[in-house]
């Protein structure tokens, strides 16, 4: 239940069991930026790093789960969730609910993802899918509106990454090599050896099949 008193991350500090959040460090990301620039593909990276991902997570509960974490029994010990203007009319309180977080210890690093309007425009043509932000007008106006909106958080974004030339793998990388560096699962070479007869057909699965 939420409250239009006190700060959210106020109300979840206490647990049902009266258990208070630890002095545990959890590393928290938040992605957001604009409909189409690939935030789909970079919680996807974080997911691939060992992080627990929340996608489309409305801006007040980003406070309580992050309140949750610092429990000792929570197991989290880095995070990656992504808020955008899906949540709606609650996607304004993001700078505010960031600033709540960054008081109570969290420290959230903020990846703000964009691109430039003609590949934005590309992309919701190659998808056929709506703008959030003009569910029932040209995806164009939809696109300068949220860009708009956007504007104050992206001066409060840790990374900004234009993703207006890169393709869905390239951003998966860029972020192992700029974010999630060593410590990135999705870094290291995972091989898998199959044999097979022609008889019963190729894996489907295989990447390279060699006919020796």
């Amino acid at each position: 239940t939420f409250s239009d008193g006190a700060p959210l991350a106020m109300e979840a500090s206490v647990g049902r069991d009266g258990a208070r959040p630890s002095d545990k460090r959890v590393e928290l990301v938040v992605i957001t930026g604009h409909s189409g620039a690939g935030k789909s593909e970079a919680i996807a990276a974080f997911e691939d790093g060992g992080y627990f991902c929340v996608d489309n997570l409305p801006p007040r509960m980003i406070s309580a789960l992050g309140e949750l974490f610092r429990h000792e029994g929570s197991g989290v010990r880095r995070a990656a969730v992504v808020s955008d203007v899906r949540g709606g009319d609650y996607f304004e309180e993001l700078v505010e609910v960031l600033g709540q977080l960054t008081e109570a210890g969290l420290e959230p690093t903020v990846v703000f993802l964009e691109a430039d309007e003609e590949t934005l425009l590309h992309r919701f043509k190659e998808t056929r899918r709506r703008h959030p932000l003009a569910p029932n007008g040209r995806v164009l106006e939809g696109i300068r509106a949220e860009r708009d909106v956007l504007g104050a958080l992206r001066e409060h974004a840790d990374v900004v990454m234009d993703t207006s030339d890169l393709t869905g793998a390239m951003l998966r990388r860029r972020i192992v090599t700029e974010l999630l560096g060593p410590k990135g699962a999705s870094g290291r070479l995972a091989l898998t050896i199959i044999t097979f007869g022609f008889k019963n057909g190729p894996p489907r699965e295989a990447d390279l099949l060699l006919d020796v």
